[in-house]
Order: structure tokens, then C-alpha cells, then sequence
């Protein structure tokens, strides 16, 4: 959270001297994972800018502790609300036992029914089940537990919505699933916690009714079905066939229970805790560990997918751009630094150039690249909006075959007098397809003379394209800088 709200303020800061200071930085790490890369980055910057710092200090102290606070305010609430509720559904007079049907179906039937809802959730948008999804998010409270976070931190990222895509939403479905899991685990502990005092200090019975006509052979069935996990070895909590016939009690029977029975039906409290864990508590805890798992990968991803966090690892691994050329004494500073400098930078590896729809002759595009990024492309081509769809697939793919490695730069070359057209947006959607989510697609709109368009079209290229939401898609200025 401090990266991301520190990049967003640090945008004010020329290109260049961003450029400069990432690139620098990014030569002196040794890690390979783009987080590793990103993280000691951060601690080289919050280190010497300590002093700029502004909102982003402190924030992510203060989003761990929120985090905390939740989880715990939940599991209190969950532990106070299964105490309430065992302590109803426990509830016995000496005349009636306890019903094992109403007991199982609060502690056990219902959460199961709701952790079902829960994992509707975790797919996404279903066809066909959105109206049903979109009820159980409004409902979880993990939900409200991410508003309320929200306000305390003035972010939109625990609660933007279960189903919304991207990373936030990502982040925030996980996140949302752990807070639930904090509450339902709290339930359980306080539903066993006043199950086995009510156990120790009380005189318990339990039993079964029911209205239809249901054999006890069936219901023994049912419940040794139940008591499969653990009838190997704790055979105490895996009721008989003779325990489940003389637990059978009617509401007419008259007259007290003998003393005997009494003690017998008191037998059934290993197999009621039993139950409450194995399917109650267990499924919750298993559960919390896979969302806590799947959190950490969404955070990563949360941090990774953000367009200004691309924006630095690109300005950290990529060569020095000369974006409308430099000074003599910017290239002898660079030269100093130990940077290349811009245009003595002959090639980039793995960088490709493409241009849409005749914007301009390969051989002049190839000298704009040169002059203006300081660098040659290891393989270029020409597509145009004539062409089939396969047949641009089949130009990737010769492009593709001819680097000896990865793409990991395109330089994607069109007329910027003309609206971004949908052929182009299909085209732009082949390219992330063919080079992989990795690479990075800079999009230059030119003029007539193959030079830069005026700020009006290029702000219409910007906005065309932040609509696709592609954190590693850039709009550039033929001779400024990039958008």
C-alpha cells in the first residue's frame, strides 16, 4: 500500500529523473522475482527519500493493524455468538432431552449451508448463479468488516466487491473469505467451549424425534454415516444401533425418566462434539488456510498489477530512452553514471517492432526507433486492417520465431490522426496473446511525417486504451514522453 500510494504521488516527478533513479537502483539488485526486484527497490527509496514519504507513511503499519483488528473484532463476535447459541440449543428441563436433529441441524446443517454459499463465491462470475452471487456477497460479513476498514484507512481496497475482477478485486475476495473464516472459527469455539462446560457441570440427555415414520435402523444408518471419520478410532463417539433405538422419545410419553435411560442417552455428547468439529469447525480451519494461502498470492499480485508498479519495473530493467533526445552533458552524465548512453544503444534484446495499417514505411519507423528510443528492434512487420485474423496470428508468430528469446518489448507504430478503430483494439488483443502478459506493448501514435501527433489525438489514444487495462500497455509521444 505505501508503493503503490508513493508511486501515485511520485508521477509529478519528470520522466526523466524517474528513469534515471529506477534504472540505477534496478542495476544494483541481485534478485530475479519481479516482487523481490519491487521490495528492494522500495527500501532503497524509503531509505534516501524518507522526508518524501508524505501519505504513504505509516500506511501500511496501519492497514496491518486494521487487518488484525478485524480478524479479531470477527472471531469475538463469532465466539460470543456460538456461546448465545449453544447455550439455547442446550437448553434442558429434565423432562425432554435434548432434540439431535435440532441440534445438528443449527450446529452443524446451517454453517455447512452457509460454507456452501462461501464457495459459490470463489469462482467468480457464474452464469446463471450471478443474481444468487451477488446476494450472498451483499450478506458475508466479511464484507462489512472491509467497509468498515475502508473508512478507517480511506482506501477502496477490502471492499470495492467479491466478484469484481482485476487485482483489487482479487485482493479483496480473498481477504473478505479470511475475515468470514475468523468469524466462523470464533463460533465454533465458543459453541465447544460451552458444549463441553454444559458437558462437565450439567446432567445432559440427548435424543431423536420426529414426526414421520422413520425407522431407527434408518436413523442409525444416517448417523454412522456421520461417524465414519472417526468410528476407527474413537469408537465412544460413534453411536449403536441400541443407543440410537432407546433414544427415540415422544412429546405425549408421561411421567419421568428413569434414572437408567437417563444416563444412557447422556452417552451422545462425544459424538455431538465430535460432529461440531469434523463439520463444523474443521471445513472452516482448512478453508482459512487455503484463503490465507490464495491472500498472500493476491497481494503479490495486487501490488504487481498495478499499472505504476509495471510502469517501475520496466524503468528498472529497460535501457536508458532517449524520449526527444539529450543534452551533451546529459549523455557525459550518463556516461558517468555508468548507463549506456542513448544513442549509442545499437539493440534492444527481445524488442519488436510492429507497424498497424501502413502508419509509415518499416525503413522510416526503424529510424524513428533508432533516433528517438536509441535502440533496433530484432524483428519488425507489417500488419494491416485488410488482413484476416489469422493471417495477423500467423505475422506474430513469424515475428515471435525470429528473436533468439523472449519478447519483452513491442513497439506498436500507427496513425495517430485516426480514432483507435476496433480492428486495432482486436489487433492489440492478438499481440498480448502471441508475446504473453510479460511483455511490455508501447503504443506511438505519428503524424504524416512520422513525427509526434498533436496532444488532443494522443490524449484520445491514453484514454482509448486505459480502457483495456493492461498494466504493461503504454501510449508514447513520438517526442515527449510516455502517458
Amino acid at each position: 500500500m505505501e508503493i503503490r500510494r508513493w508511486l501515485h504521488d511520485d508521477r509529478s516527478t519528470p520522466y526523466s529523473e524517474r528513469l534515471e533513479r529506477d534504472r540505477a537502483i534496478g542495476r544494483a539488485l541481485d534478485q530475479h522475482r519481479a516482487v523481490d526486484r519491487v521490495l528492494a527497490w522500495w527500501d532503497d527509496v524509503r531509505a534516501s527519500e524518507s522526508a518524501a514519504l508524505g501519505d504513504a507513511h505509516g500506511l501500511g503499519e496501519r492497514v496491518v493493524v486494521g487487518r488484525r483488528l478485524a480478524s479479531a473484532g470477527l472471531a469475538l463476535f463469532g465466539l460470543l455468538l456460538g456461546a448465545a447459541v449453544v447455550g439455547v440449543a442446550l437448553g434442558y428441563d429434565g423432562r425432554y432431552p435434548v432434540n439431535l436433529f435440532t441440534l445438528l441441524g443449527v450446529l452443524v446443517g446451517l454453517p455447512l449451508l452457509m460454507l456452501l454459499f462461501t464457495l459459490l463465491l470463489l469462482p467468480g462470475r457464474v452464469p446463471g448463479l450471478r443474481a444468487l452471487q451477488s446476494v450472498i456477497a451483499g450478506m458475508n460479513p466479511g464484507r462489512w468488516a472491509g467497509a468498515w476498514l475502508d473508512r478507517f484507512l480511506g482506501a477502496d481496497l477490502f471492499a470495492p466487491g467479491l466478484l469484481r475482477s482485476g487485482g483489487t478485486g482479487a485482493f479483496s475476495k480473498w481477504q473478505l473469505l479470511v475475515f468470514s473464516q475468523w468469524l466462523a472459527l470464533g463460533f465454533f469455539a465458543g459453541a465447544l467451549s460451552v458444549a463441553l462446560l454444559r458437558v462437565t457441570f450439567t446432567d445432559l440427555a440427548f435424543g431423536w424425534s420426529t414426526t414421520l415414520n422413520v425407522d431407527a435402523a434408518l436413523v442409525h444408518r444416517a448417523l454412522a454415516t456421520l461417524a465414519a471419520p472417526w468410528a476407527g478410532w474413537l469408537p465412544d463417539a460413534a453411536p449403536d444401533a441400541a443407543l440410537v433405538e432407546a433414544s427415540r422419545f415422544f412429546r405425549l410419553e408421561e411421567g419421568g425418566m428413569p434414572q437408567a435411560r437417563a444416563a444412557q442417552l447422556g452417552a451422545w455428547w462425544p459424538f455431538v462434539l465430535m460432529t461440531m468439529v469434523v463439520y463444523g469447525a474443521l471445513p472452516r480451519l482448512l478453508l482459512l488456510l487455503f484463503g490465507g494461502w490464495r491472500l498472500r498470492r493476491a497481494t503479490v499480485a495486487l501490488l504487481l498489477d498495478d499499472p505504476e508498479v509495471s510502469a517501475l519495473l520496466d524503468r528498472m530493467d529497460a535501457p536508458l530512452l532517449a524520449l526527444g533526445g539529450s543534452s551533451e552533458e546529459e549523455r557525459l552524465e550518463a556516461e558517468r553514471e555508468g548507463l549506456p548512453a542513448p544513442r549509442e544503444l545499437p539493440s534492444t534484446q527481445g524488442l519488436v517492432l510492429l507497424v498497424w495499417n501502413a502508419a509509415a514505411d518499416r525503413g522510416t519507423a526503424r529510424r524513428w526507433l533508432a533516433d528517438h528510443l536509441g535502440a533496433s528492434a530484432e524483428a519488425s512487420a507489417d500488419v494491416g486492417i485488410l488482413q484476416r485474423e489469422d493471417a495477423q496470428r500467423g505475422t506474430l508468430a513469424d515475428v515471435r520465431q525470429a528473436l533468439d528469446g523472449p519478447v519483452r518489448r513491442v513497439v506498436l507504430v500507427t496513425k495517430g490522426w485516426e480514432p483507435p478503430l476496433l480492428e486495432f483494439m482486436d489487433f492489440l488483443g492478438l499481440v498480448r496473446e502471441a508475446f504473453g502478459g510479460e511483455a511490455t506493448i508501447t503504443v506511438v501514435p505519428l503524424n504524416v511525417s512520422a513525427s509526434a501527433v498533436e496532444a488532443d489525438d494522443r490524449d484520445v489514444w491514453a484514454r482509448a486504451l486505459a480502457r483495456v487495462r493492461d498494466p504493461r500497455l503504454y501510449v508514447l509521444d513520438a517526442v515527449a514522453e510516455a502517458s
